[in-house]
Parts: C-alpha cells; sequence; structure tokens
C-alpha cells in the first residue's frame, strides 16, 4: 500500500529528503557520517538547538493548555531541525571531496572589483559601529536572539503562521546545504584579515581542518570530524545573511513590531559578514535570494492550511417575515 505524501507533514518530508541527500553523497563518495562531540557538540547546541528548545517548551504548554493543534506544530521543530543540522553539517565537511574546485580566486577578483564596497564595511564596522565591541561576539548572539525572538513572537501572537516560519528556516537549511556545493569557497580571509581580531584564530583553525582533509582524505574527516563538526568551511552563500533577511521578510510579513530591531541587526549581520572577511561581497545577494526562496516555498506549502485559519466571514442576517 502506497504511502499518502499528502498526509505526511512537509516537516518530515523536508527532513527525510535531506537524510536521502547525505546518504547518497555518503554512499556514492565513501564518506564517513559523523556525529558531533565535545564542545563542538555545545557549539551547535548554542548556536542553533537552544532557539527551538524554547519553542519546545511552549509546544508542551500550548499542548497542556488544549490547543494540540498548534502545540504539534511547536513539537515536530525541533527533532526535524536538529536531523537537519545533523545533516547539514556532515555536509559541510565533505564539500571539497564532492566538489574539489574552489572558487575562491573568482570570488576574491569580484570582491577587487567592488571594492569600495568592502572597504566601505570595514569602515562602518570600525567607526559607525564602534560601540559594540568585537569580544562581545553580537554576530552570533545576534543572529541567535532573532531565532529566539522571532519563533516565540510568531508562536503566541500569530500561530496560523508558525508552521510557515518552521518550514522556511527547515528549507534554509537543507537548501543551504546544497547550495554550498555548487561553487564552493573557504571565504576571503584567505587572503586577507578582517576587522576582527578575537576571530582570526578560529578562521586560521577551520581553515587547517580544510586543508588537512584535503591532503589526508575522508580518513580525516572519520578520525576527526566527531570533535571538529561545524569545522567545514563554507562562504557561498552566506547562511546567516540568508536566516537574518528570513526573519526579517517574516516580521515583514506577519510582524512590523520586530522591524526596528530587525533592521539593526540585518545591517549589522550583512556588514559584519563582509568585514571580517568570513564572505565575499557576492555571498550575501545569493545568501538573501535563497532566503526569499525558502519563504516562498514555505508559503506555497502551507497555503492551504493557512487559508483554513482565517476567519470566514459571518453570513448576512435574514430577514425575519413580517
Amino acid at each position: 500500500m502506497r504511502p499518502n505524501l499528502h498526509r505526511i507533514p512537509p516537516e518530515i518530508l523536508i527532513t527525510a529528503g535531506t537524510l536521502a541527500v547525505m546518504f547518497f553523497f555518503s554512499v556514492v563518495y565513501s564518506l564517513p557520517i559523523v556525529v558531533p562531540s565535545g564542545g563542538h557538540a555545545a557549539f551547535v547546541g548554542v548556536h542553533y538547538i537552544y532557539p527551538l528548545i524554547g519553542v519546545a517548551i511552549l509546544g508542551i504548554i500550548t499542548f497542556l493548555a488544549g490547543r494540540r493543534e498548534v502545540a504539534t506544530g511547536f513539537l515536530l521543530a525541533l527533532p526535524c531541525y536538529m536531523v537537519i543540522l545533523f545533516a547539514h553539517f556532515n555536509l559541510k565537511l565533505w564539500i571539497p571531496h564532492i566538489n574539489p574546485r574552489s572558487y575562491d580566486e573568482f570570488y576574491w577578483k569580484t570582491d577587487e572589483m567592488v571594492r569600495p564596497v568592502v572597504d566601505m564595511c570595514f569602515y562602518i564596522r570600525e567607526k559607525i559601529l564602534f560601540f559594540i565591541p568585537y569580544e562581545a561576539n553580537f554576530y552570533m548572539l545576534a543572529f541567535i536572539a532573532l531565532f529566539y525572538t522571532s519563533f516565540m513572537y510568531h508562536a503566541m501572537k500569530t500561530p496560523e503562521y508558525f508552521r510557515t516560519l518552521v518550514i522556511s528556516v527547515l528549507l534554509l537549511q537543507a537548501f543551504g546545504a546544497v547550495a554550498y556545493l555548487v561553487a564552493p569557497a573557504a571565504g576571503p580571509f584567505i587572503y586577507e584579515k578582517g576587522v576582527d581580531p578575537t576571530i582570526t584564530g578560529g578562521q586560521q583553525y577551520m581553515l587547517d581542518f580544510y586543508r588537512n582533509s584535503i591532503a589526508q582524505g575522508p580518513a580525516w574527516i572519520a578520525s576527526e570530524g566527531s570533535v571538529n563538526f561545524t569545522a567545514g568551511l563554507a562562504a557561498m552563500p552566506s547562511l546567516h545573511a540568508a536566516g537574518a533577511f528570513l526573519f526579517f521578510l517574516f516580521a515583514w510579513k506577519h510582524g512590523r513590531a520586530l522591524l526596528p530591531l530587525y533592521s539593526f541587526i540585518l545591517f549589522f549581520i550583512l556588514v559584519t559578514s563582509v568585514a571580517t572577511r568570513w564572505h565575499y561581497v557576492i555571498d550575501v545577494p545569493i545568501g538573501l535570494a535563497l532566503a526569499w526562496v525558502c519563504l516562498w516555498v514555505a508559503q506555497k506549502i502551507c497555503e492551504p492550511s493557512e487559508r483554513g485559519t482565517e476567519r470566514e466571514p459571518e453570513p448576512a442576517a435574514v430577514p425575519l417575515p413580517v
């Protein structure tokens, strides 16, 4: 008996599809699947999982309050997101073995073509956004704050659109991992240092892992991948820019009260992604386009259920016979 795909939640289908892609590349290229361990497991948690733990707690509360249909979306989000991240980071570790071509030289030339934009990002981060210390790691903390704020706000204020938000985030991580494989690059920090001295050591560490992975092959990933689960380098596209823009777009449609804060965070992340030399300028618009596509697809998936939650107009009163 064939399964009815229309009855399978889209979150499950997206997760299953991402896992299928991971297993496909693992088998075809004989690449080891690794699980996070040690401090890097905590890194994944802080940056990506903890925001959804809050959603899970809210889902339990909603379930106990009797709103079981809404709670289902909350409680489904966490395990699906965890599984997709697992596949995402494995794919990221495998990039140089799936597509060994490097496009850094080409992207660097595009940066040189728009050098005033790069210099402007340097200037803004150093002279205008100087009041945010580098040690504060505001780049990552602000990104995490977008997760917390968006999931909590839309869960409480616009629960009828919450599932669209969840699906768009799942799609972003799933599509993003595949997008990394198209035209991969390590990042412009291999050519020049960025403005933030606190991340230079981390960039060099990830670059060393990247080079060892290329030199020693999948055996290096098998032996070192667990403790370096998030060490995969991938500049194109910028998923931090994509994520920030995705939450901004969703706020524009369903939470205008968030826009002042989100506008500043989006601006900061776009500027800093270039100024720290994690990303080439071209990585940013590609990331923004990816975010728009993910939200559009999520809206198409959720359109029927969203229409079903809209309040139908009350029928006109029928005049009583005289």
